[in-house]
């Protein structure tokens, strides 16, 4: 698998979600783009309470968010799924905190880690570039909970998941 490029226009919305955690360490964010083109970029805030886009009316973590806007993803991309799929979040899928939601006609189970392996396994895009900039609740973290969630994605060669800091040094 290849790491998540870091370049252009990428580069710059993950600098901007970076301070946005800088100022507010509650903030989980994500960055997408598609087939390594900077047109094809998109960020994400987990939304608040009340919010309209994941089905439910709770808050809803960012990577719910882009499970519910992926068909508008489609259309922009003259409708058309990726081949390549970069997301950086700024902390690691949740094992457990989102609950299981219906979006789009389909189940989705507990927790941001299963949501996104259900939609890697669900797309054709065949390279899923997935790295985080800290563990979820890494201050609190158990473990098992932090690094399970990332075991959810053993065995899925199309996936590759992984902490930020330990691929890209300095």
């Amino acid at each position: 698998m290849t790491s998540i490029r870091l370049n252009g226009a990428f580069r710059d919305a993950v600098a901007d979600i970076t301070l946005a955690v800088a100022q507010d360490p509650n903030l989980v964010a994500l960055v997408m783009r598609w087939n390594e083109d900077d047109t094809l970029l998109w960020t994400l805030n987990s939304l608040p309470n009340g919010q309209n886009t994941v089905p439910g009316g709770g808050a809803a973590h960012a990577e719910e968010a882009l499970i519910a806007n992926w068909d508008v993803y489609v259309e922009q991309n003259d409708g058309q799924e990726p081949d390549t799929v970069e997301i950086l979040l700024t902390k690691s899928p949740c094992l457990d905190r989102s609950p299981e939601r219906q979006m789009d006609g389909s189940v989705w189970p507990k927790g941001c880690s299963s949501k996104l392996r259900q939609l890697v396994l669900a797309k054709p895009a065949n390279d899923w570039r997935i790295g985080f900039l800290a563990y979820y609740q890494e201050d609190i973290r158990i473990d098992a909970q932090a690094y399970g969630a990332i075991a959810e994605f053993a065995g899925i060669t199309k996936a590759d998941v992984y902490l930020w800091a330990d691929r890209h040094k300095g």
